[in-house]
């Protein structure tokens, strides 16, 4: 396979100009660049951590304060990105630091969301089975890799480290767990609680994104286990816990983590969160390409904005040299199910992950499910109802109001819980997250929902839930996941690079919140990609560059067909194809490029090859 990505590269213009144009993606695009007003980066000319830069820094506050500015330092940065993060009171004074002889430029501070795609569901892919198409399984068993001796740095929300599969320790001897810090606390927002309280560690009891990436790259329990699971472990928290605010984490406090995650000596750092400007040369996009300068494997998701078309994937993915990934559907699935009982027949099904994680869809005692109408005669159940259902659980139609006015009219008429079954034959994840709800709500099948409303006709149906599994055929297994992002960048290079499992993984989560749950998007894509860089370095001895252990991942990656299965599917959709670890290994020949953009611009002192001036866009 080592001439795939070659191949799909020189099929990228013309797979992409099939594609309709879609003007609105690229507003829709930068309109996901969230902003956090008043706050900017301010660049410098010189090098970072150079003497040159030093004086930058010094003589930027000495000009400042002479020209009368008014400021709040944020941060100030000289290992990967030369500049300072400020407040300015007054936004009027921005211009006149543009001005001043050491700024180079100056940006908006952006600010990134965690990359869980919306249409998640509690079905979950079991990782064992996708290790088996993947490559994984073979590495593991044939060649004896796990990733030891790798060093493997995950920004994010934090990790529950006390988690068994993830070793159930904090940097003592022989834990994973050995780099890694807490940058914001438990209270931060970008917006709301802007100013950072970091905690003691960056243990995470209340979010569980980052804990979910991390079981993907390293966890080694029955239930779970990793790409990579002999990894040693940094854990470099930016997102406080939910509900403080936008849950958002600001470009400058993402900054400080890639500094210290380098200053730490990671030999790869995974980046599961976007929200970017989609330029390549915004503050975390030029810190990323760095950081693979200075020999650190750079692995991003592409994003989950799927929907809004082409130019939808965003930095820091888009940073020259990272390995942007994309989402594909797992081909099996192991779902937590709904044990139902019925006077005709017994059935169990599966269901979509809780609206609210807090509240979670367990009643180990069998509880009596019933169809009511509410006093407007529906049974969408936005209305409130007559009847008193105290102890049961409710079965509701989706439709004609949210999922927390569904919630809201069950709890008030005493149910302890909410079954919504799905106007469309898939599962989708809710969100039922209110300060009035204490009800778990949860979103089941169509073709469920049917089969519980003619099971009532007969009699009486109770269900129990509680951690009983049920596996089943994933019928979009192998496909691209729809939420998963399309390229390419502004400047028309090829986005994503290559495409891993990333469709509703099971993976660990907060002890406190369940141990284990199943979620979707390109952020469960990225780690899985990361495990594999850590089984190449493990099996290469970390004697090979950034350049060569991209090459391999993506020139043994496996293109994959439309649903049709009539052509081969954009790689502007799915960059080189699904990665596959054991040809990555097993590759005799490397091709450059690995990729052929649209935009395809290098420099050149010879007439052979492709090449152009440095700055041309063609």
């Amino acid at each position: 396979m080592a001439y795939t990505a070659f191949l799909v590269g020189i099929l990228a213009s013309a797979l992409a100009s099939a594609l309709p144009f879609q003007p609105s993606a690229l507003q829709n695009d930068i309109g996901t660049a969230e902003i956090l007003p008043g706050s900017y980066f301010i660049e410098f000319y010189s090098e970072p951590a150079t003497r040159a830069g030093e004086r930058e820094h010094a003589e930027f506050f000495q000009q400042a304060k002479a020209a009368g500015v008014g400021m709040y330092t944020r941060n100030t940065f000289n290992r990967l990105f030369n500049g300072v993060a400020i407040d300015l009171p007054n936004t009027r004074h921005l211009e006149q630091l543009a001005e001043l002889p050491a700024v180079k430029r100056t940006w908006p501070m952006q600010m990134r969301t965690r990359s869980v795609a919306i249409p998640s569901s509690n079905v979950s892919p079991n990782l064992m089975f996708a290790h088996q198409h993947t490559g994984v399984e073979r590495a593991h068993a044939e060649l004896g890799l796990d990733g030891t001796g790798i060093k493997v740095g995950v920004i994010d929300t934090g990790v529950d480290y006390m988690h068994p599969d993830l070793g159930g320790c904090w940097k003592t001897p022989g834990c994973p767990f050995q780099y890694g810090s807490d940058f914001v606390g438990n209270g931060y927002d970008s917006v709301a609680t802007p100013h950072p309280e970091p905690g003691p560690d960056p243990r995470d009891t209340c979010d569980g994104h980052g804990t979910h990436v991390t079981g993907i790259i390293a966890a080694k329990g029955l239930k779970v286990r990793g790409v990579a699971p002999g990894v040693t472990l940094g854990a470099y928290r930016i997102f406080g816990c939910p509900g403080n605010g936008t849950g958002q984490a600001a470009d400058d406090v993402i900054l400080k983590a890639l500094e210290a995650a380098h200053a730490d000596r990671m030999d790869v750092i995974n980046m599961s969160f976007g929200g970017g400007s989609g330029w390549s040369e915004d503050p975390l996009s030029v810190a990323a390409e760095r950081l693979v300068r200075d020999g650190i494997v750079m692995v991003a998701s592409t994003g989950n904005d799927g929907a809004n078309g082409l130019y939808s994937s965003g930095s820091p993915g888009l940073g020259v040299g990272v390995i942007n990934v994309a989402s594909f559907e797992n081909w099996k699935i192991t779902s937590l199910s709904i044990d139902l009982v019925g006077s005709h027949k017994n059935i169990s099904i599966v269901h979509s992950s809780p609206g609210n994680s807090k509240f979670r869809f367990i009643f180990e005692t069998p509880a009596e499910v019933v169809a009511p109408t509410d006093s407007a005669g529906s049974i969408e159940g936005c209305a409130p109802y007559d009847t008193d259902h105290t102890g049961q659980i409710l079965l509701i139609k989706r439709g004609n109001c949210t999922f927390v006015d569904k919630a809201e009219r069950a709890q008030e008429a005493g149910a302890i819980g909410v079954m919504v079954y799905n106007n469309e034959p898939d599962l989708m994840s809710p969100t039922s997250v209110s300060p009035s709800v204490t009800i778990s709500l949860v979103v089941i099948k169509a073709d469920d929902g049917q089969a519980i409303l003619s099971e009532l006709n007969y009699g009486k149906v109770t269900a129990s839930a509680t951690n009983h599994t049920m596996s089943v055929d994933n019928p979009a297994g192998g496909q691209i996941s729809q939420f998963s992002s399309w390229g390419p960048d502004p400047e028309l290079r090829l986005a994503p690079a290559v495409g891993a499992p990333g469709g509703n993984i099971f993976s660990t989560f907060p002890l406190a919140l369940g141990s284990y749950t199943s979620l979707s998007g390109t952020s469960m894509a990225s780690p899985y990609v990361t495990g594999m860089v850590a089984l190449i370095l493990q099996a290469r001895s970390k004697n090979i560059s950034v350049e060569e252990v991209r090459q391999l991942i993506l020139e043994s990656a496996h293109p994959i067909p439309d649903r049709n299965n009539t052509e081969l599917l954009s790689p502007l959709r799915q960059g080189s194809g699904m990665a596959n670890i054991w040809d990555s290994l097993a590759s005799q020949a490397t091709v450059e490029p690995s990729q052929l953009s649209l935009n395809y611009t290098v420099i050149s002192n010879t007439t052979s090859g492709p090449s152009s001036t440095k700055n041309k866009k063609s």
